[in-house]
């Protein structure tokens, strides 16, 4: 009996911290357009580990040249179902406020539409740019099974530190931005 109580509190305390990568009552995530395997052929603008040649949610153009000039560029991806994901949203628009050398870019992953994203990025208040997944973001997306899954790169676009599975608070991304920035 003490087993099983022993057995059922870790998998209490590990659900805060991340998502699998599929929605609550287990059916799979929904692809995107940009989930197509044609889709990775579609890329342009490829700076260093970067590949990326796609739209934000609000349909504006985006490619990995975005990333030039930065000290650290955090990739994030999330979906709107996965509440540790969008506990995260505020905290990473925080960071993005308090350092204005540090380019954070959210990817939707799995998502059941744009419009339901795009009303929780208003109500987190997030204003960095949120995209749709494509070229080596697609590759990179699927290195974890779990979200929010986080990696980080240089403003030349080379794929710096280790990534970070799972949800941080302000304190936890403050200390690891402080730690990958030169």
């Amino acid at each position: 009996m003490k087993r099983l109580v022993l057995i059922l509190l870790c998998a209490l305390l590990a659900l805060p911290f991340g998502c699998a990568g599929e929605k609550s009552g287990g059916a799979p995530a929904a692809e995107t357009p940009a989930d197509r395997p044609d889709a990775a052929a579609e890329t342009g603008g490829t700076v260093g580990d970067l590949s990326f040649d796609t739209v934000t949610l609000y349909g504006e153009p985006i490619s990995a040249e975005i990333v030039k000039g930065y000290d650290l560029v955090i990739v994030n991806y999330w979906a709107e179902w996965c509440g540790p994901c969008v506990g995260e949203l505020g905290e990473l628009e925080r960071i993005r406020q308090e350092y204005p050398n540090v380019l954070i870019l959210g990817v939707l992953t799995g998502t059941d539409g744009v419009d339901l994203a795009k009303a929780t990025l208003e109500r987190a208040g997030v204003t960095y740019p949120t995209l749709e997944p494509s070229g080596s973001l697609i590759a990179m997306s699927r290195r974890s099974q779990y979200i929010p899954a986080t990696y980080f790169f240089n403003g030349d676009g080379v794929e710096i530190g280790s990534e970070v599975i799972g949800a941080q608070d302000y304190e936890g991304w403050k200390a690891t931005v402080e730690g990958l920035l030169p």
